[in-house]
């Protein structure tokens, strides 16, 4: 009987975290959507540019700063073994956010017209140890089971800093607001991810020992030197994107496709980053009891690929419409910009939850290679179209649409390759 197999499952330990990860995402997520029309109505898009921006640059920072072994934190069978990474990566950030800080203070007194001002460069080295504290501390909870945890910070972060955001416009602050206001969000939400971390350091550091600490940097060596390029090219490619697209068209343009290019991950910030997250942890359970990774990769896609279609290709049909009635005609032509972009960020969607695949296989090298030139896919049309066509607002679109179909094809290209890597996988299992 169907209902006999639905009950077991809806009763299951898979879907109980599924339900607490997505409640948590869902509203921290919904409470961002429900005052976006409010806040694109008090801010202006250069001014929401600049808080995209400050968001891209620690992000930038904070990937550097791990060296991305928080994404190995789940992988070791003994907590203890994953502690002595844990341990690691705070001593390490803490280090290297000093190093960026004497940094920042030497080309601020060396470059007489400094880009920053001294509040930005203080809220950047913040931002990046907050936003440190908490995907390492996420990391730590995916592996412990505490969804709980994960799902109320992100509440917590969407709740204070939106509110904040509002509250801020009252004061004529601006994108200093707005900043801070983002700030503000991150401090808060990582606040219970430090005192974890806290009760974790009591709990396990008798088992502290740098001799073991260095044999499971070396086991997972391939995080620092194979994930870390692959998320610095992530992330320095979208510093570029923003960096050509503010100096050859113009803030309006940039905070317009900002804007779009948000509201496009909606569904990736709703379901896909919760089932990422449950997707990652089963997989390596599966990997741990020598169980088959490709049924679990098909179920994932799948749904991914039910949930995107009606969203998507609404967008796809009635973008301009939606946004200029959500957020005001001035908004219209990020619709536009969403028209063009749905095709390529349904497929990203997809892959976007399944992108862990890599690390659990050992494949990181051809994960590099697909986001290299994913990236380039990216920067090269905003950085050569406008040198030869010309930097108007029609260029803008034409490359954007360029970029878009070919990103899209690049993308199911990755998946099926994704795919392959699971097929093989299994053989070898079943061998």
């Amino acid at each position: 009987m169907p209902l006999a197999r639905i009950r077991p499952f809806l009763q299951s330990e898979v879907f109980k975290s599924f339900t607490v990860l997505f409640s948590g995402t869902l509203i921290a997520q919904l409470i961002g959507y429900a005052i976006a029309p409010v806040l694109t109505r008090l801010y202006s898009n250069a001014e929401m540019g600049e808080m995209l921006y400050y968001m891209r640059l620690i992000a930038f920072i904070s990937s550097l700063a791990t060296l991305r072994y928080e994404a190995a934190l789940p992988l070791p069978k003994r907590d203890e073994h994953s502690y002595f990474l844990y341990r690691f990566i705070y001593l390490f950030s803490f280090w290297v956010l000093v190093f960026v800080s004497l940094l920042a203070v030497v080309f601020s007194s060396l470059w007489e017209h400094q880009r920053f001002e001294p509040w930005f460069i203080v809220f950047v080295l913040l931002g990046s140890a907050a936003m440190i504290i908490i995907n390492v501390g996420t990391s730590w909870s995916v592996r412990t089971g505490s969804y709980g945890l994960i799902s109320r910070q992100k509440i917590i972060n969407s709740l204070v800093s939106n509110a904040l955001k509002w509250g801020f416009f009252f004061f004529n602050w601006k994108s200093f607001g707005l900043i801070l206001a983002t700030l503000l969000g991150f401090i808060l939400s990582a606040l219970e991810f430090l005192w974890d971390f806290r009760s974790t350091h009591r709990r396990y550091k008798a088992f502290a020992s740098r001799r073991k600490t260095r044999a499971m940097l070396r086991s997972h060596r391939e995080f620092p030197l194979l994930n870390l390029p692959h998320v610095l090219i992530d992330n320095g490619r979208d510093i570029l994107l923003a960096t050509f697209i503010l100096a050859y068209f113009g803030e309006a343009i940039y905070g317009s496709y900002g804007h779009s290019y948000q509201m496009l991950r909606i569904p990736l910030m709703l379901v896909g980053v919760s089932i990422g997250q449950l997707f990652y942890n089963r997989s390596s359970e599966a990997m741990h009891k020598h169980k088959p990774l490709a049924p679990i990769l098909a179920k994932t896609m799948v749904t991914l690929t039910l949930i995107s279609l009606v969203p998507f290709t609404i967008l796809f049909f009635f973008g301009t419409e939606i946004f200029g009635f959500i957020f005001g005609s001035q908004w219209a032509i990020s619709g536009t910009y969403a028209e063009t972009m749905s095709f390529w960020l349904m497929v990203n969607f997809v892959l976007s939850p399944v992108s862990a695949l890599p690390l659990l296989l050992n494949k990181q090298r051809y994960a590099l290679l697909m986001g290299l030139v994913s990236s380039l896919i990216q920067v090269l049309p905003f950085w050569l179209f406008p040198l030869f066509y010309g930097k108007s607002e029609t260029i803008f679109i034409f490359t954007l649409q360029c970029v878009s179909y070919a990103q899209a094809l690049w993308l199911l290209f990755t998946l099926y390759l994704y795919y392959r890597f699971a097929l093989v996988s299994d053989a070898k299992i079943r061998a």
